[in-house]
């Protein structure tokens, strides 16, 4: 995913049909707030990428992203900025035509971009593995050159958490990020402060669309 801001009590995902949404349409990348959670989009090529949100405080983390034929690189999600090592519940309904899903974000000093798939893949060089929350996951790095970030145009490294066996749609589920962000710092490096915390949905082609909440 490139350079974009992305956007206790367990909620599930709610139909499509039986919400209200409110549709903001984007174009190349957006982001804001929704019922406290910070939300954004990213999109590259033809095409579009759109998100909605259920628009009640019972379901305030829930959103609805879609995209459409000629995107190259689609993505959004809603969670928080700035972010945090926190335990990160969501439950993934409604999801179709996607790459990746799961926790992303960056961190600052060191600039980090990183992953935690829960469904999907990833790839770079092999670290090892890492078992967390009732899962297995494989663990890679991937050095970026001269790419868009946060930071503008830059040099940075790809952090790259990816689940061995997709987890279920429709449950409740929770990532514990401490258990990989201590991975990370014994095994590849240093790890800054969080910019943000997103659960996030990445497709490279399309159609495709995601309904998921987060809390």
């Amino acid at each position: 995913m490139k350079h974009r801001n992305l956007v206790t009590k367990s909620f599930g995902v709610l139909s499509a049909l039986a919400l209200s949404f409110a549709v903001t349409s984007q174009a190349n990348a957006a982001s804001g707030t929704d019922h406290g959670y910070y939300w954004g989009t990213y999109h590259e090529g033809g095409g579009s990428v759109s998100i909605s949100f259920a628009g009640a405080t019972t379901n305030a983390g829930n959103y609805k992203l879609t995209w459409t034929s000629g995107v190259t690189d689609a993505a959004g999600g809603k969670g928080w900025k700035p972010g945090s090592i926190r335990n990160v519940h969501y439950n993934c309904g409604v999801i179709s035509g996607y790459h990746s899903f799961g926790v992303y974000g960056w961190t600052t000093s060191p600039l980090v971009e990183y992953y935690i798939d829960e469904m999907g893949s990833a790839g770079g060089t092999f670290i090892g593995t890492l078992s967390s929350d009732g899962g297995t996951y494989n663990v890679y790095k991937q050095q970026r050159v001269n790419a868009p970030s946060i930071q503008g145009t830059t040099t940075f490294w790809q952090y790259k958490n990816s689940r061995t066996s997709a987890a279920p749609t429709g449950s409740n589920r929770t990532v514990t990020m401490a258990n990989h962000v201590n991975y990370w710092k014994s095994h590849i490096g240093s790890v800054g402060t969080f910019y943000d915390t997103v659960l996030n949905c990445e497709a490279f082609s399309g159609p495709g669309t995601c309904n998921a909440t987060v809390w």
